[in-house]
């Protein structure tokens, strides 16, 4: 029977074989795999180590990724908690390559995973533009939310919306991180604390698909966020000042301001 010790020593030396080649992370992860599908003996007792119940600090802790990180840092120029992220999620792409193989009798081509893992690198690289709580994890946080393939669960999920950076990437934008839409002539528009991006929907088709998670219109152009407000205040004419909790500022106009005001009430009680 293969021992806890034997199976951490092997791993170890397939992850230092993979930081010596370049790019050092892609190296590792091409290791990793090479490690799960030459040695599974190991591979099985080194994932049934005990560790935290978290599957991120389960991962980090168990397959020591504190060693990789410095790599990540370096070679991306990233801070420590983005090589983190990035580190983990390729981690997870891996782990079902590795699954693809044990459990289909799939062979592996060496190219096209390296090719695949690349790109999967370069989608989550543009993901780190975004700030970490806009960010999407490329597996669900809760298991019983994933049926089916990993592109339909993407496709499928509500939590998320498709936005446009300025140089017209794709990015998957967390809806409770964003604090309010915007009609700007015939563009839309998503705000958050940090970024702004363009949404190819019309403001009326958003706001059917956002309102579950306490989004309401404040005027005919613009639909928030009611738990990103901080205080509402009323205006002459019958408008109302909304201050947000990241210090903007945008105006219900009078049509639309008793209606903010109860959805308001009706989220406070």
């Amino acid at each position: 029977m293969v021992q806890e010790a034997d199976a951490r020593s092997t791993y170890l030396r397939y992850m230092e074989d993979g930081l010596k080649m370049f790019p050092p992370f892609k190296g590792f992860g091409m290791k990793f795999i090479e490690f799960a599908m030459k040695e599974p003996e190991k591979f099985n007792v080194l994932l049934k180590t005990r560790g935290s119940a978290n599957y991120q600090d389960y991962l980090y802790e168990t397959l020591e990724l504190e060693r990789v990180v410095p790599y990540v840092t370096k070679t991306f120029e990233l801070s420590e908690a983005d090589s983190k992220w990035l580190t983990l999620n390729m981690i997870l792409v891996s782990i079902g390559y590795i699954s693809l193989a044990n459990t289909s009798h799939v062979i592996l081509d060496p190219i096209e995973v390296g090719k695949n893992l690349g790109a999967v690198c370069r989608g989550l690289l543009l993901q780190i533009k975004a700030p970490y709580d806009e960010r999407i994890m490329i597996m669900p946080q809760d298991e019983g939310e994933f049926k089916g393939s990993l592109e339909l669960y993407l496709k499928g999920r509500k939590n998320v919306i498709i936005g446009y950076g300025r140089n017209k990437e794709m990015y998957q934008i967390r809806i409770d991180a964003i604090l309010y839409f915007e009609a700007v002539g015939e563009n839309v528009f998503a705000y958050t604390k940090e970024n702004v991006y363009e949404i190819k929907q019309r403001l009326y088709q958003i706001e059917e698909d956002v309102s579950s998670f306490g989004f309401v219109r404040i005027s005919k152009a613009v639909c928030v966020n009611t738990k990103k407000i901080a205080s509402v205040a009323p205006e002459q004419g019958g408008r109302g000042k909304i201050h947000l909790n990241n210090g903007e500022i945008v105006i219900a106009s009078r049509a639309y301001y008793k209606t903010l005001t109860e959805s308001l009430k009706s989220v406070i009680s």
